[in-house]
Protein backbone atom coordinates (compact mmCIF):
# COMPACT_ATOMS: atom_id res chain seq x y z
CA UNK A 1 0.00 0.00 0.00
CA UNK A 2 1.44 3.59 -0.76
CA UNK A 3 1.83 5.67 2.10
CA UNK A 4 -0.63 7.81 3.48
CA UNK A 5 -1.00 11.13 3.05
CA UNK A 6 0.15 13.37 6.22
CA UNK A 7 -3.20 15.10 7.39
CA UNK A 8 -1.65 18.20 8.38
CA UNK A 9 1.92 19.57 8.15
CA UNK A 10 3.33 21.58 12.20
CA UNK A 11 1.90 25.19 11.32
CA UNK A 12 -0.29 24.40 8.62
CA UNK A 13 -3.86 25.81 9.24
CA UNK A 14 -6.15 23.35 7.38
CA UNK A 15 -6.01 20.06 7.74
CA UNK A 16 -5.44 17.89 3.96
CA UNK A 17 -6.71 14.77 2.85
CA UNK A 18 -7.35 13.58 -0.32
CA UNK A 19 -11.10 14.36 -1.75
CA UNK A 20 -11.70 10.96 -3.49
CA UNK A 21 -9.45 8.35 -4.00
CA UNK A 22 -6.90 7.94 -7.08
CA UNK A 23 -8.56 6.25 -9.86
CA UNK A 24 -4.94 4.35 -10.55
CA UNK A 25 -4.71 3.37 -6.70
CA UNK A 26 -1.39 6.15 -6.38
CA UNK A 27 -0.41 9.34 -5.34
CA UNK A 28 -0.73 11.85 -7.57
CA UNK A 29 1.67 15.34 -7.49
CA UNK A 30 0.66 17.73 -10.03
CA UNK A 31 3.29 20.17 -10.91
CA UNK A 32 2.32 23.48 -13.07
CA UNK A 33 4.68 25.51 -15.12
CA UNK A 34 8.14 23.86 -16.47
CA UNK A 35 10.87 26.59 -15.65
CA UNK A 36 13.53 26.27 -13.20
CA UNK A 37 10.80 25.42 -10.48
CA UNK A 38 8.32 23.36 -11.51
CA UNK A 39 10.81 20.82 -13.85
CA UNK A 40 13.84 20.63 -11.62
CA UNK A 41 11.29 19.96 -8.67
CA UNK A 42 10.02 17.24 -10.84
CA UNK A 43 13.44 16.11 -11.58
CA UNK A 44 14.31 16.09 -7.92
CA UNK A 45 10.97 13.84 -7.09
CA UNK A 46 11.58 11.25 -9.79
CA UNK A 47 14.99 11.57 -8.52
CA UNK A 48 13.95 10.34 -4.68
CA UNK A 49 11.05 8.17 -5.92
CA UNK A 50 12.62 6.09 -8.49
CA UNK A 51 10.79 4.51 -10.93
CA UNK A 52 9.21 1.92 -8.66
CA UNK A 53 7.12 4.83 -6.80
CA UNK A 54 3.55 4.21 -6.80
CA UNK A 55 3.43 8.01 -6.56
CA UNK A 56 2.69 9.66 -9.94
CA UNK A 57 4.21 12.70 -10.97
CA UNK A 58 2.31 14.97 -13.58
CA UNK A 59 4.19 17.95 -15.33
CA UNK A 60 2.17 20.46 -17.22
CA UNK A 61 3.62 22.83 -19.82
CA UNK A 62 2.55 24.48 -22.90
CA UNK A 63 5.94 24.59 -24.45
CA UNK A 64 7.69 21.86 -25.79
CA UNK A 65 10.96 22.85 -24.69
CA UNK A 66 12.99 23.82 -21.83
CA UNK A 67 14.41 27.43 -21.90
CA UNK A 68 17.85 28.12 -19.97
CA UNK A 69 16.98 31.46 -19.93
CA UNK A 70 20.75 33.11 -18.79
CA UNK A 71 21.82 31.47 -21.54
CA UNK A 72 19.60 32.67 -24.17
CA UNK A 73 21.71 35.57 -25.04
CA UNK A 74 24.39 33.32 -26.64
CA UNK A 75 22.39 32.71 -29.15
CA UNK A 76 22.47 36.45 -30.51
CA UNK A 77 26.43 35.91 -31.13
CA UNK A 78 26.49 32.06 -31.95
CA UNK A 79 28.15 30.72 -28.74
CA UNK A 80 25.88 28.15 -27.99
CA UNK A 81 23.03 26.20 -30.48
CA UNK A 82 19.32 26.31 -29.29
CA UNK A 83 19.54 22.83 -28.39
CA UNK A 84 21.83 23.55 -25.48
CA UNK A 85 19.97 25.87 -23.72
CA UNK A 86 16.77 24.79 -25.04
CA UNK A 87 16.26 20.86 -24.75
CA UNK A 88 13.07 19.16 -25.39
CA UNK A 89 10.93 18.45 -22.61
CA UNK A 90 10.51 14.95 -23.85
CA UNK A 91 14.12 14.40 -23.98
CA UNK A 92 14.77 15.58 -20.63
CA UNK A 93 11.97 13.76 -18.80
CA UNK A 94 12.36 10.07 -21.30
CA UNK A 95 14.68 8.16 -18.33
CA UNK A 96 11.64 9.26 -15.40
CA UNK A 97 8.62 8.22 -14.86
CA UNK A 98 7.12 11.87 -15.30
CA UNK A 99 4.28 12.57 -17.05
CA UNK A 100 4.26 15.73 -19.37
CA UNK A 101 0.80 17.53 -20.72
CA UNK A 102 2.06 19.62 -23.10
CA UNK A 103 -1.07 21.75 -22.17
CA UNK A 104 -2.04 25.39 -20.41
CA UNK A 105 -3.26 25.18 -16.94
CA UNK A 106 -6.75 27.28 -17.17
CA UNK A 107 -7.64 27.28 -13.89
CA UNK A 108 -7.01 25.43 -9.60
CA UNK A 109 -10.06 24.69 -8.30
CA UNK A 110 -8.59 24.71 -4.17
CA UNK A 111 -11.28 23.02 -2.17
CA UNK A 112 -12.51 20.16 -5.40
CA UNK A 113 -7.99 19.38 -6.10
CA UNK A 114 -8.67 20.03 -9.67
CA UNK A 115 -7.06 21.74 -12.04
CA UNK A 116 -8.63 22.67 -15.66
CA UNK A 117 -6.64 22.29 -18.60
CA UNK A 118 -7.92 24.06 -22.10
CA UNK A 119 -7.27 21.09 -24.20
CA UNK A 120 -7.50 17.85 -22.00
CA UNK A 121 -9.55 16.38 -19.42
CA UNK A 122 -9.30 17.68 -15.81
CA UNK A 123 -6.89 16.83 -13.37
CA UNK A 124 -7.74 16.07 -9.98
CA UNK A 125 -4.46 15.85 -7.65
CA UNK A 126 -3.32 14.72 -4.03
CA UNK A 127 -0.84 17.21 -3.75
CA UNK A 128 -0.18 20.08 -5.87
CA UNK A 129 3.09 22.53 -6.80
CA UNK A 130 2.60 25.86 -8.80
CA UNK A 131 5.60 27.24 -10.36
CA UNK A 132 4.54 29.03 -13.71
CA UNK A 133 6.74 31.97 -13.04
CA UNK A 134 6.71 35.38 -14.52
CA UNK A 135 5.39 37.64 -17.33
CA UNK A 136 7.32 40.33 -19.20
CA UNK A 137 5.18 43.29 -18.23
CA UNK A 138 2.51 44.56 -20.41
CA UNK A 139 4.43 48.05 -22.48
CA UNK A 140 1.46 50.97 -21.73
CA UNK A 141 3.95 53.51 -23.27
CA UNK A 142 1.99 54.01 -26.43
CA UNK A 143 3.33 52.02 -29.57
CA UNK A 144 5.40 50.05 -27.81
CA UNK A 145 3.59 46.56 -27.95
CA UNK A 146 3.43 47.02 -31.87
CA UNK A 147 6.88 48.13 -32.80
CA UNK A 148 9.55 46.88 -30.44
CA UNK A 149 10.63 42.94 -29.35
CA UNK A 150 10.42 41.34 -26.18
CA UNK A 151 13.50 39.03 -24.96
CA UNK A 152 12.33 36.34 -22.85
CA UNK A 153 12.19 33.04 -24.79
CA UNK A 154 13.28 30.74 -27.36
CA UNK A 155 10.52 32.26 -29.46
CA UNK A 156 11.22 35.69 -29.05
CA UNK A 157 15.76 34.69 -29.98
CA UNK A 158 13.83 33.35 -33.26
CA UNK A 159 12.27 36.53 -33.72
CA UNK A 160 15.17 38.73 -33.09
CA UNK A 161 17.43 36.61 -35.90
CA UNK A 162 15.06 36.92 -38.11
CA UNK A 163 14.73 40.47 -37.56
CA UNK A 164 18.37 40.90 -38.13
CA UNK A 165 18.74 39.02 -41.13
CA UNK A 166 15.85 41.24 -42.39
CA UNK A 167 18.63 43.70 -41.67
CA UNK A 168 21.64 42.66 -42.83
CA UNK A 169 21.47 44.46 -46.40
CA UNK A 170 22.10 47.63 -44.38
CA UNK A 171 25.16 49.51 -44.04
CA UNK A 172 24.79 50.51 -40.09
CA UNK A 173 21.32 49.21 -38.06
CA UNK A 174 20.71 51.08 -35.40
CA UNK A 175 18.96 49.36 -32.56
CA UNK A 176 17.45 50.99 -29.22
CA UNK A 177 17.43 48.82 -26.09
CA UNK A 178 14.33 50.22 -23.19
CA UNK A 179 15.67 49.00 -20.04
CA UNK A 180 18.99 49.21 -18.13
CA UNK A 181 18.56 46.02 -15.90
CA UNK A 182 20.09 43.00 -16.74
CA UNK A 183 18.05 41.70 -19.96
CA UNK A 184 19.36 45.20 -21.41
CA UNK A 185 22.44 45.08 -20.57
CA UNK A 186 23.56 41.95 -21.76
CA UNK A 187 21.05 42.58 -24.79
CA UNK A 188 23.02 45.98 -26.16
CA UNK A 189 26.77 43.94 -25.61
CA UNK A 190 25.83 41.30 -27.21
CA UNK A 191 24.20 42.76 -29.94
CA UNK A 192 26.99 45.37 -30.17
CA UNK A 193 29.02 42.72 -30.29
CA UNK A 194 27.30 40.56 -33.16
CA UNK A 195 26.79 43.91 -35.35
CA UNK A 196 30.68 45.32 -34.86
CA UNK A 197 30.95 48.23 -36.97
CA UNK A 198 27.73 48.34 -38.74
CA UNK A 199 25.79 48.22 -35.36
CA UNK A 200 24.85 51.59 -32.83
CA UNK A 201 23.71 50.48 -29.76
CA UNK A 202 21.41 52.71 -27.43
CA UNK A 203 20.04 52.25 -24.21
CA UNK A 204 17.71 54.03 -22.29
CA UNK A 205 16.17 54.03 -19.03
CA UNK A 206 14.01 55.64 -16.49
CA UNK A 207 16.39 55.02 -13.38
CA UNK A 208 19.03 56.83 -12.19
CA UNK A 209 21.43 54.49 -12.67
CA UNK A 210 22.39 50.97 -14.41
CA UNK A 211 21.51 47.91 -12.55
CA UNK A 212 20.11 49.22 -9.60
CA UNK A 213 19.43 46.98 -7.85
CA UNK A 214 23.03 45.07 -8.41
CA UNK A 215 26.62 45.51 -6.49
CA UNK A 216 28.46 48.45 -7.49
CA UNK A 217 31.68 46.65 -8.63
CA UNK A 218 29.07 44.92 -10.85
CA UNK A 219 27.62 48.11 -11.66
CA UNK A 220 30.98 49.39 -12.83
CA UNK A 221 31.82 46.34 -14.80
CA UNK A 222 28.87 46.58 -16.97
CA UNK A 223 29.17 50.46 -17.41
CA UNK A 224 33.01 49.72 -18.52
CA UNK A 225 31.70 47.13 -20.96
CA UNK A 226 29.03 49.63 -22.67
CA UNK A 227 31.56 52.59 -22.69
CA UNK A 228 34.01 49.99 -24.66
CA UNK A 229 31.94 49.04 -27.30
CA UNK A 230 30.71 52.69 -28.16
CA UNK A 231 26.53 52.11 -26.74
CA UNK A 232 25.09 55.45 -25.44
CA UNK A 233 23.36 55.24 -22.29
CA UNK A 234 20.72 57.55 -21.66
CA UNK A 235 19.75 57.45 -18.00
CA UNK A 236 16.95 59.29 -16.21
CA UNK A 237 15.15 59.36 -19.23
CA UNK A 238 11.68 59.36 -19.11
CA UNK A 239 10.40 57.31 -22.66
CA UNK A 240 7.15 59.18 -24.07
CA UNK A 241 6.41 56.91 -27.22
CA UNK A 242 7.54 54.43 -29.64
CA UNK A 243 6.47 54.71 -33.56
CA UNK A 244 7.86 52.92 -36.62
CA UNK A 245 10.53 55.22 -36.28
CA UNK A 246 12.01 55.19 -33.74
CA UNK A 247 11.47 56.26 -29.62
CA UNK A 248 10.96 59.19 -28.23
CA UNK A 249 12.02 59.97 -24.36
CA UNK A 250 12.63 62.87 -22.02
CA UNK A 251 16.20 63.53 -20.71
CA UNK A 252 17.33 66.71 -19.30
CA UNK A 253 14.56 68.72 -19.76
CA UNK A 254 14.31 68.40 -23.54
CA UNK A 255 12.57 65.69 -25.78
CA UNK A 256 14.70 63.59 -27.91
CA UNK A 257 14.33 61.01 -30.82
CA UNK A 258 16.24 58.17 -31.49
CA UNK A 259 16.15 56.66 -34.81
CA UNK A 260 15.86 53.18 -34.30
CA UNK A 261 16.03 49.73 -37.06
CA UNK A 262 15.67 47.39 -34.06
CA UNK A 263 13.76 48.49 -30.65
CA UNK A 264 13.98 45.92 -27.86
CA UNK A 265 11.76 46.26 -24.62
CA UNK A 266 13.21 44.80 -21.23
CA UNK A 267 11.50 47.05 -19.00
CA UNK A 268 10.27 44.42 -16.18
CA UNK A 269 8.33 42.02 -15.58
CA UNK A 270 5.30 40.95 -12.97
CA UNK A 271 4.07 37.28 -11.76
CA UNK A 272 2.01 35.40 -13.80
CA UNK A 273 -1.92 35.43 -11.94
CA UNK A 274 -3.00 33.15 -9.76
CA UNK A 275 -5.57 30.75 -11.34
CA UNK A 276 -7.93 30.89 -9.43
CA UNK A 277 -11.16 32.31 -7.50
CA UNK A 278 -9.69 31.35 -3.89
CA UNK A 279 -9.18 34.91 -2.28
CA UNK A 280 -5.33 34.04 -1.80
CA UNK A 281 -3.37 36.81 0.03
CA UNK A 282 -0.84 38.31 -1.91
CA UNK A 283 1.60 40.94 -1.86
CA UNK A 284 1.34 43.88 -3.46
CA UNK A 285 4.18 43.09 -6.21
CA UNK A 286 1.17 40.45 -6.78
CA UNK A 287 2.89 37.36 -5.29
CA UNK A 288 1.22 34.53 -3.15
CA UNK A 289 2.03 34.71 0.10
CA UNK A 290 3.18 31.62 1.66
CA UNK A 291 4.70 29.68 4.60
CA UNK A 292 8.70 29.25 5.18
CA UNK A 293 8.27 25.89 3.60
CA UNK A 294 6.40 27.25 0.86
CA UNK A 295 3.01 25.62 1.54
CA UNK A 296 -0.37 28.19 1.16
CA UNK A 297 -1.32 28.65 4.56
CA UNK A 298 -4.69 27.08 4.30
CA UNK A 299 -3.89 24.38 2.11
CA UNK A 300 -1.26 22.21 3.05
CA UNK A 301 -0.98 20.21 0.12
CA UNK A 302 -0.42 23.36 -2.26
CA UNK A 303 2.96 24.97 -3.12
CA UNK A 304 4.17 28.18 -4.58
CA UNK A 305 7.38 28.56 -5.49
CA UNK A 306 9.60 30.55 -7.89
CA UNK A 307 8.49 34.14 -9.16
CA UNK A 308 5.06 33.63 -8.29
CA UNK A 309 5.68 32.89 -4.33
CA UNK A 310 6.91 35.55 -1.86
CA UNK A 311 9.85 32.97 -0.93
CA UNK A 312 11.66 34.02 2.45
CA UNK A 313 14.91 35.14 1.91
CA UNK A 314 17.55 35.98 5.17
CA UNK A 315 18.27 39.30 4.68
CA UNK A 316 15.75 40.87 2.83
CA UNK A 317 11.78 40.90 2.71
CA UNK A 318 11.82 38.02 -0.14
CA UNK A 319 14.13 36.31 -2.21
CA UNK A 320 14.23 37.70 -6.16
CA UNK A 321 12.65 37.00 -8.82
CA UNK A 322 15.77 35.18 -10.50
CA UNK A 323 16.25 31.65 -11.81
CA UNK A 324 18.53 30.87 -9.26
CA UNK A 325 15.96 31.54 -6.50
CA UNK A 326 13.73 28.82 -8.51
CA UNK A 327 16.38 26.76 -9.27
CA UNK A 328 17.43 26.09 -5.53
CA UNK A 329 13.44 26.36 -4.32
CA UNK A 330 12.39 22.85 -6.87
CA UNK A 331 14.22 20.65 -5.00
CA UNK A 332 13.08 21.95 -2.01
CA UNK A 333 9.75 21.88 -2.39
CA UNK A 334 10.13 18.26 -3.97
CA UNK A 335 11.77 17.08 -0.15
CA UNK A 336 8.62 18.69 1.55
CA UNK A 337 6.38 16.80 -0.88
CA UNK A 338 7.17 13.77 0.21
CA UNK A 339 7.69 14.69 3.71
CA UNK A 340 4.37 15.45 3.94
CA UNK A 341 3.30 12.31 2.04
CA UNK A 342 5.27 9.90 4.67
CA UNK A 343 4.71 12.11 7.69
CA UNK A 344 7.89 13.39 8.32
CA UNK A 345 8.41 16.88 9.48
CA UNK A 346 8.77 19.69 6.44
CA UNK A 347 11.70 22.44 6.44
CA UNK A 348 11.90 25.54 5.59
CA UNK A 349 13.29 26.93 2.23
CA UNK A 350 16.46 28.87 2.68
CA UNK A 351 17.72 31.42 0.17
CA UNK A 352 21.54 31.18 -0.44
CA UNK A 353 22.63 33.81 -2.65
CA UNK A 354 25.28 32.56 -4.94
CA UNK A 355 26.83 35.85 -6.26
CA UNK A 356 25.51 37.58 -9.38
CA UNK A 357 26.92 36.87 -13.00
CA UNK A 358 26.13 38.66 -16.37
CA UNK A 359 27.20 38.26 -19.52
CA UNK A 360 29.10 41.34 -20.84
CA UNK A 361 29.09 40.37 -24.65
CA UNK A 362 31.25 37.70 -26.85
CA UNK A 363 32.90 35.66 -24.38
CA UNK A 364 33.20 37.92 -21.63
CA UNK A 365 30.94 38.25 -18.25
CA UNK A 366 31.12 39.58 -14.85
CA UNK A 367 30.55 37.16 -12.20
CA UNK A 368 30.70 38.71 -8.29
CA UNK A 369 30.00 36.24 -5.09
CA UNK A 370 32.02 35.23 -2.22
CA UNK A 371 34.56 38.81 -2.12
CA UNK A 372 35.27 38.35 -5.87
CA UNK A 373 34.66 39.87 -8.79
CA UNK A 374 35.95 38.22 -12.25
CA UNK A 375 35.68 39.81 -15.43
CA UNK A 376 36.51 39.65 -18.82
CA UNK A 377 37.15 36.38 -20.42
CA UNK A 378 37.90 34.10 -17.52
CA UNK A 379 34.50 35.92 -16.17
CA UNK A 380 32.98 34.41 -19.47
CA UNK A 381 34.34 31.28 -18.60
CA UNK A 382 33.20 31.05 -15.08
CA UNK A 383 29.91 31.79 -16.26
CA UNK A 384 29.50 29.05 -18.41
CA UNK A 385 30.75 26.56 -15.90
CA UNK A 386 28.35 27.42 -13.37
CA UNK A 387 25.22 27.61 -15.70
CA UNK A 388 26.59 24.04 -17.79
CA UNK A 389 26.58 22.86 -13.77
CA UNK A 390 22.59 23.53 -13.66
CA UNK A 391 21.56 22.63 -17.04
CA UNK A 392 18.66 19.85 -15.69
CA UNK A 393 20.15 16.51 -16.53
CA UNK A 394 23.44 14.75 -16.67
CA UNK A 395 22.61 13.01 -19.86
CA UNK A 396 21.96 17.14 -21.83
CA UNK A 397 24.87 18.17 -19.32
CA UNK A 398 27.05 15.67 -21.13
CA UNK A 399 25.70 16.00 -24.54
CA UNK A 400 26.55 20.03 -24.50
CA UNK A 401 30.04 19.17 -22.49
CA UNK A 402 31.04 17.01 -25.41
CA UNK A 403 29.97 19.94 -28.18
CA UNK A 404 32.11 21.83 -26.31
CA UNK A 405 35.12 20.05 -26.05
CA UNK A 406 34.03 19.44 -29.78
CA UNK A 407 33.53 15.32 -29.55
CA UNK A 408 30.57 13.89 -31.31
CA UNK A 409 27.34 15.13 -30.05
Amino acid sequence: MPPKPFASAPGDHAAFRPSSPNPRGAIHICILGGGFGGLYCALALHRHLGKASRVRITLVEPRDRFNFTPLLYELLTYELAPWEIAPAYRDLLKPTTVDLRQDWAEHIDLAQQRVTLRHAEPLTYDYLVVALGSQMRPPTTPGSQTHTLPFNTLQDAEQMEQRLGELEHLPQVRVVVAGAGPSGVELACKLSDRLGSRGHVTVVDRRGEILRSYPARLQRAAACALAKRGVDVYLDAAIEAVDASGLTFSHEGKTLHCQADLMLWTVGTVPRSWLGENGLKQTAFGQCQVQPTLQLPNYSNVFVLGDMAAMPAPGRDRAPTTAQAAYQAGPTVAQNVLALIANRPLKPFIYNHLGDMLTLGQGEAVVCGFGLCITGRLGGLSRRWAYWLRLPTSAHRWRVLKHWLGLKR
